[in-house]
């Protein structure tokens, strides 16, 4: 065996920076992973918050693979493609409305919704998209 050869394994365990994958034998489940999980799973609304470089992601990715094994949709977006201060509250709703379809695999739903009950107002209009 050649020293290239023991070391390949090794890689493949280490994720540095960036999501570690489902499945990674390096991810160390947590009771995060748990509680969130059965959470979502009952219906309730969660949120994750912790400083940069803690898991954050990881925790989602591995937690949505689970809820698809459970044959539950779900929609992970990403709030910065939505936009910031250069977005009126209009169009800030309308793009989370978008992506959440997106993500979905209702995308042309989501568009047709969003034109059709323009009578009401954004936020109004997401929650009852949902």
């Amino acid at each position: 065996m050649t020293m290239g050869e023991a070391i390949a394994p090794l890689e493949s365990f280490f994720v540095a920076g960036g999501t570690v994958p489902p499945g990674s034998p390096s991810y160390v489940e947590r009771a995060a992973d748990r509680e969130l999980f059965d959470a979502l799973l009952a219906g309730e609304y969660c949120y994750v918050l912790n400083s940069r470089q803690m898991g954050k992601s990881s925790l989602a990715v591995r937690t949505i693979a689970k809820l698809a094994e459970a044959r539950v949709k779900t929609a992970f977006v990403d709030l910065t493609r939505i936009g910031g201060s250069n977005v009126t509250a209009e169009q800030w709703y309308a793009g989370l409305l978008l992506e959440t379809g997106r993500a979905l695999g209702l995308r042309t739903q989501a568009a047709a919704w969003l034109k059709e009950h323009r009578e009401v107002g954004p936020a109004q209009r997401l929650f009852s998209f949902l």
